[in-house]
């Protein structure tokens, strides 16, 4: 079997996996390509995670082109014509190599019945998808309706298209330094930002990258940044990072002198923060357990919340979202938004500050979630300059991905007395 072969049946095995059995695209894609040559990792990558971006485009497509429906028991050939599509249309792939690859890639899979279709869409879309595409609207086909509806509702219509437009692109990678910034950004050939973080071109395969190994960097949003940044002065001070795990912003604390307690619900993503601690040589207290059950009361100076959410301020990054959110499931993340802003009331000392953060753009889960706990916390006017061009109306900070960051909601709040 050819490598091109090979690298396809792996990224219909993500696809197949992400799409159908609501797997993580990360987590699948760890597991499917970390056999395969970095080329051939960057290809699969780019390959799957244009798939989901593009996702209500290529369906269109596909209905549009087929007399029917496919049947239930059509999805690995439909998943075939989305990645044939996706290369076609969205990816420099040759047209020749796209279709013969997705056919053959058919025959491997045991769908030989389908090949006929395969070809004849493909060879089709091979002629006239560029007219296709230009039919299409964009924007609308490849945003959920509930997602699209909140955002013109919270931002107006022109904000909302912005927004979707930017998650259909692939975001640049961004990092933070232990020191010496400015030094980082000439080395890995990245820009330094106005607000410390160092920016990378999109795929770059960070392992192999100067620095990383030594523990003299590590992978975080520009946006996600900030909130280390709106703690103030940290050093010395007892920290609690609540729902830590992937862990950015636990090292970006003890890079900044916490004493830090980091706390997540998940062991397994507890390990891989340890991981990254140990590569950067920093120590933290670990701790396996649902922040809302620690014991105690005015224990902490500060606290940090990266509170659960729907994420659908990171979709560049995290384009299988796209499938795995629903309506219910932003409802469901503020009650325990909630519940996390009443247990850092009760963990963090008198006069105590909070920082509330979310990667996500829905107001539901960031504003809305302030204005419901404002009997246990004042708002904290933000007075750093770097940070003005953030702030919302109501002294908040606001990120969004058509300005090269994930959209994050980040607040600076006060205990209020008992």
């Amino acid at each position: 079997m050819t490598d091109s072969l090979l690298s396809r049946k792996a990224a219909l095995r993500i696809l197949e996996q992400t799409a159908r059995q609501g797997k993580s695209l990360e987590d699948v894609f760890e597991r499917e390509a970390q056999a395969l040559d970095s080329r051939d990792k960057a290809f699969i990558r780019m390959l799957t995670s244009t798939t989901f971006r593009r996702l209500g485009q290529i369906d269109n497509l596909l209905s549009s082109l087929l007399k029917k429906p496919l049947p239930s028991r059509a999805q690995k050939a439909q998943d075939i014509l989305r990645l044939g599509i996706t290369q076609l249309l969205f990816m420099e792939t040759p047209s020749h190599a796209a279709v013969s690859t997705s056919v053959e890639l058919a025959r491997q899979t045991g769908e030989d019945f389908y090949v006929p279709l395969i070809n004849a869409l493909l060879r089709e879309l091979t002629r006239r998808g560029e007219s296709l595409l230009k039919m299409q609207d964009a924007v609308l086909l490849n945003t959920p309706s509930f997602l699209w509806n909140s955002w013109v509702k919270s931002y107006g219509q022109d904000k909302a298209r912005a927004i979707a437009a930017a998650n259909m692109t692939e975001p640049a990678v961004d990092i933070s330094v232990k020191e010496n910034p400015a030094y980082w950004a000439k080395q890995l050939n990245g820009e330094l930002l106005p607000t410390g973080s160092v920016r990378l071109a999109p795929n770059s395969y960070i392992p192999e990258l100067p620095g990383f190994q030594e523990g003299a960097w590590w992978v975080q949003d520009a946006a996600a940044a900030l909130a280390v940044r709106l703690m103030g002065t940290v050093k010395g001070l007892k920290v609690a990072d609540l729902c830590s795990a992937p862990g950015g912003k636990t090292v970006g604390l003890l890079n900044a002198g916490a004493l830090v307690d980091a706390y997540d619900i998940s062991a397994k993503r507890l390990q891989r923060v340890q991981e990254n601690l140990k590569r950067l040589n920093l120590s933290a207290t670990l701790i396996a357990k649902n922040a809302n059950e620690i014991e105690g009361k005015e224990i902490y100076d500060k606290i940090l919340i990266d509170a659960p959410c729907s994420a659908t301020g990171t979709l560049r990054r995290h384009p299988d979202i796209i499938v795995h959110r629903t309506a219910q499931d932003i409802e469901r993340l503020q009650i325990a938004q909630e519940n996390l802003l009443k247990t850092a009331h009760r963990l963090v000392k008198k006069n105590g500050i909070v920082v509330y953060c979310t990667c996500s753009l829905q107001q539901e889960e960031g504003e809305d979630v302030i204005d419901k706990c404002a009997f246990l916390f004042d708002r904290v006017p933000i007075t750093d300059s770097l940070l003005h061009p953030y702030l919302t109306i109501y002294g908040d900070i606001r990120t969004f991905p058509m300005d090269g960051t994930d959209g994050f909601f980040m607040a600076k709040l006060k205990k209020k007395g008992d």
